[in-house]
């Protein structure tokens, strides 16, 4: 367990959730550790340290760090936690240039269509479309 007090704030691995952990070259004699918690009014903080090294006062070396939401992001994205940077901060876009939206008018009968076909595909409507126009814009 370790706890410490920052600007009057109280940061604690005992009543925090753990949300991320991460062991370098671990030995039986000590290794890193990066810790990602959460508070249970939401804050991010990372708990890291060396479990071979003492700080001054001969306790090991650990340390708390508060992080703004965006350093956690940049804590899960570093270290890869895909699935938890998901839960957290929701679906992230896809690499590439920007999107644009265009509104096309076609029949009922054609929609239906193409909806039909683009569920046989198992894909959405949109990139069924989209699969599409990419098709014809390559010829």
């Amino acid at each position: 367990m370790s706890k410490r007090i920052i600007d009057g704030k109280t940061y604690n691995t005992e009543t925090a959730t753990r949300l991320a952990k991460e062991v370098f070259a671990p030995t039986g004699f000590g290794g890193e550790f990066d810790d990602l918690y959460q508070t249970r009014h939401g804050v991010y903080f990372r708990h890291h340290g060396n479990w071979g090294s003492v700080g001054p006062s001969g306790e090991p070396l650990e340390i708390i760090n508060p992080l703004s939401p965006h350093e956690a992001q940049k804590w899960m994205e570093e270290h890869e936690f895909t699935t938890l940077l998901e839960k957290h901060f929701g679906p992230q876009p896809e690499a590439g240039e920007a999107e644009s939206r265009i509104t096309l008018r076609i029949p009922d009968a054609l929609k239906n269509q193409i909806e039909n076909l683009a569920s046989k595909n198992r894909q959405s409507l949109n990139a069924w479309i989209m699969r599409c126009v990419e098709n014809c814009a390559m010829q």
